[in-house]
């Protein structure tokens, strides 16, 4: 039978206290517009993100393929890989404090995720790490502040209206399909793929106390829930939570 769509669980999705702690340390201070730290990091993400495009793209065709590539310029074999590429772009923007960059470039790569992941087998523990950066780091951007320490964010100090609406609504689009996306990715999976990147908790810890400092609460749920379909009612729990009330607010 299909799974249903999980809803998130009831929480304060604005609590420090219920944000994984695995986010490098920022900047101080955002990066100057026009200087060469700035330029830096857009050449870095914006070859990065090509080179994903490329990678993904020599998974389906045999044209691009070279026997003299690299181990890092073949074509994606899981979505593992395509995880740890998008998720190393993610960690430098982070790192940057920059909104100006953080913004429209994790608006593109988010949206990566969501349309790669059903072309592979379904990798959850990698999935839901990845997700749960985003939604993390989207949730601190929409609210101005490290949700990890509560601190304003850098660029963020005394301004209102950082993230515009439409960036808010292509956010809220993106986070509400993912949560599509995972479920229909899970039903596509087997057991077997359930548990193919075991070896590394990456601070999702099965018991519900993961090294990353959030606490699941599976024994609230009872034995009908599976660990997985646990993680999927936590899509983009916070982000969704948050832009819910700020954009309903808007409509009224």
């Amino acid at each position: 039978m299909p799974r249903s769509l999980p809803s998130p669980p009831p929480s304060s999705a604005y609590s420090t206290s219920a944000i994984a702690t695995n986010l490098p340390r920022q900047r101080r201070l955002s990066l100057r517009p026009g200087c060469a730290k700035e330029t830096a990091v857009i050449n870095f993400v914006d070859s990065h993100i090509l080179a994903i495009n490329r990678r993904h793209a020599k998974k389906f065709s045999s044209a691009f393929t070279d026997k003299g590539e690299t181990e890092a310029e073949r074509g994606y074999e899981n979505f593992r890989e395509v995880a740890k590429d998008i998720e190393a772009i993610v960690d430098v923007l982070w790192v940057s404090a920059t909104p100006s960059l953080q913004i429209p470039y994790l608006i593109t790569l988010a949206g990566l995720l969501n349309t790669y992941l059903p072309d592979f087998p379904f990798s959850a523990r990698a999935t839901f790490k990845l997700i749960r950066k985003f939604d993390a780091i989207f949730a601190s951007l929409l609210l101005g502040e490290d949700l990890q320490t509560g601190a304003p964010l850098p660029g963020f100090e005394g301004k209102h209206g950082v993230v515009s609406m439409t960036e808010k609504v292509r956010i809220k689009s993106i986070a509400e399909s993912a949560r599509i996306i995972v479920v229909g990715a899970q039903e596509n999976g087997d057991d077997e793929q359930y548990g193919d990147d075991d070896e590394d908790d990456d601070g999702i810890d099965g018991d519900g106390d993961g090294r990353g400092g959030e606490s699941w609460g599976t024994e609230d749920f009872g034995d009908g829930l599976g660990r997985w379909d646990l993680e999927s009612g936590r899509v983009y729990q916070r982000t969704i939570q948050i832009l819910g009330d700020e954009l309903g607010k808007q409509d009224g």
